[in-house]
């Protein structure tokens, strides 16, 4: 997907902001919107001038933070703050490949918060359901995330029998952070120890492991 010059998203945040109704109290709202030229009820629309030039987006979001899965948070590039890949759950990432079928050519916006952060180029389906933001979040954002969403790295399926199987209920979503939580904290343990030159504890063995050639009963 084409990116676009943060200057060029700059002059978009005056009237964006004086046109947009979707900001919350909530500390974390993630929406991404599709600009559309199609005629609609103009409610359902929000205009933004661009670099002298009016885009109309859509007011509804394709998706928000609700279909978040997880995220993996990455430094920006000529010190923007901080960029995430997000990846949706079942629901946002066929919102997603819809949106990216239906609308190639077309620009899609991010905004966290109410403000604009980021503005893309739709060049090609996106299936995988992984989407990014390349700039301008703050680690203050970064730190909320982590409050609700796992690292992707340390994230695994939700289904013992399928490999790829993302969380996409509440309850599946809160034990997917759980454990990868888990996870990260048994990593960096683990680095910590080898720091220190601490040798890992090997493992206790099971019943099963223990070797039963040669094995007397005790008097005999």
């Amino acid at each position: 997907m084409q990116r676009f010059p943060r200057a060029i998203l700059m002059l978009a945040l005056t009237t964006l902001l004086a046109s947009c109704d979707i900001l919350r109290e909530n500390k974390l709202l993630i929406t991404t919107h599709v600009q559309t030229d199609q005629l609609e009820h103009q409610s359902e629309l929000m205009p933004v001038t661009i670099a002298g030039q009016q885009m109309i987006f859509k007011k509804v979001p394709e998706f928000s933070q609700r279909s978040i899965s997880g995220f993996e948070p990455f430094e920006a590039d000529n010190n923007d703050g901080y960029g995430v890949v997000l990846q949706l759950d079942t629901k946002g990432r066929t919102a997603l490949d819809l949106a990216s079928r239906q609308y190639v050519g077309m620009t899609l916006l991010t905004m966290v918060n109410g403000l604009p952060i980021d503005l893309i180029e739709i060049d090609k389906p996106i299936t995988d359901g992984r989407f990014t933001i390349w700039r301008g979040l703050s680690k203050q954002t970064i730190d909320e995330m982590d409050k609700f969403y796992p690292r992707i790295k340390y994230m695994k399926s939700s289904s013992r029998w399928m490999d790829d199987m993302l969380p996409s209920t509440s309850k599946e979503k809160m034990n997917s952070r759980r454990d990868a939580k888990a996870l990260e904290a048994a990593e960096k343990a683990a680095a910590r120890d080898k720091e220190l030159g601490i040798l890992p504890k090997a493992p206790k063995p099971k019943t099963n492991d223990i070797p039963l050639e040669g094995y007397k009963l005790p008097g005999t």
